[in-house]
């Protein structure tokens, strides 16, 4: 009998898999797109996605910048104030009282620095610690004892002669003469050229006189004494010259004149001599300013008094 034949299986037929599910808006923007998109190899080139009509992500705001508070109000001046007063204290060896003023300033949040000489406050300031004026804490310390307080043109007369000797070199005057100011309640402040006294007089110290300085350091030395007449006529000698403009004759008439401790100012045309002696420096009448002047030649310029 006949055998049948096996039939070959057929292959089960593989379905499409189904499209995903796109939101309408998706499939819009599909479809938009597949319109837009060229072809040929123009297609392999991508483009950014478009854009939505979704408002732009807010930037995160921008924190204002902070401003210094200062501390406790206090202001640089108020600082400065209690630095000094505490570097007199430490000066003067009074340790308690400096320490208090260290603590004072700490509750205003200023912080000290007493190897690096430097003040920093909480709010960031900061600044040097000026170092004490030696002079005047031996000023406030002798007013404070009852020293009898020196007039103005005694002061003045006290200050020229000290610059007077610093300009000579003769430092032990110079000493001993801010020492005798101190004495009195004043004190010099050779940073700022002036002078102060306790009580609140000021004034500033002024340039050295040249003349003056060698002067009184002649008389120091103890040089013979001038009469008025002797320094009379030397003046009248020295004008002469002067008018003939002989002028290396009265500079030598000058130098004698400062050897025996007499000084020139010119400014005030008067000479002053080293016991207090003073007088108007003698102008020559015009006839014998005329005749000294046809007398000699003219010589060098005079060099400045």
């Amino acid at each position: 009998p006949l055998q049948p034949q096996p039939q070959p299986q057929q292959p089960t037929p593989q379905l499409p898999e189904p499209p995903p599910v796109r939101s309408a808006a998706t499939g819009a923007e599909a479809a938009a797109a597949a319109a837009e998109k060229p072809s040929g190899w123009a297609s392999v080139v991508r483009k950014a996605p478009a854009e939505t009509g979704a408002p732009p992500s807010p930037k995160p705001p921008v924190a204002a910048p902070m401003t210094k508070q200062r501390s406790s109000g206090t202001s640089d001046e108020q600082v400065k104030g209690l630095l000094m007063r505490r570097e007199q204290a430490r000066f003067s060896r009074e340790f308690d009282q400096a320490d208090r003023l260290r603590e004072q300033l700490a509750k205003l949040g200023v912080t000290l620095d007493d190897q690096a000489k430097t003040w920093r406050a909480a709010d960031g300031r900061s600044g040097s610690i000026t170092q004490v004026n030696v002079s005047e804490i031996h000023a406030q310390k002798a007013a404070k004892s009852g020293a009898a307080s020196l007039d103005d043109a005694e002061i003045n007369r006290l200050v020229r002669e000290r610059e007077q000797a610093r300009y000579t070199s003769d430092y032990k005057t110079a000493d001993r003469l801010r020492d005798h100011l101190e004495r009195h309640g004043v004190s010099l402040d050779v940073k700022e050229a002036k002078w102060l006294a306790a009580d609140g007089r000021w004034g500033q110290i002024p340039p050295v006189n040249i003349s003056a300085a060698h002067a009184q350091k002649a008389a120091r030395a103890g040089a013979p004494r001038l009469s008025d007449d002797e320094v009379q006529r030397i003046l009248v000698q020295r004008e002469q010259a002067r008018a003939r403009r002989d002028y290396k004759t009265a500079d030598v008439l000058r130098d004698q004149l400062e050897k025996h401790g007499v000084y020139l100012d010119s400014k005030e045309n008067k000479w002053q001599g080293p016991d207090g002696a003073s007088g108007a420096i003698g102008v020559l009448p015009e006839t014998q300013a005329e005749a000294a002047s046809k007398g000699s030649p003219a010589a060098a310029p005079e060099e400045a008094p």
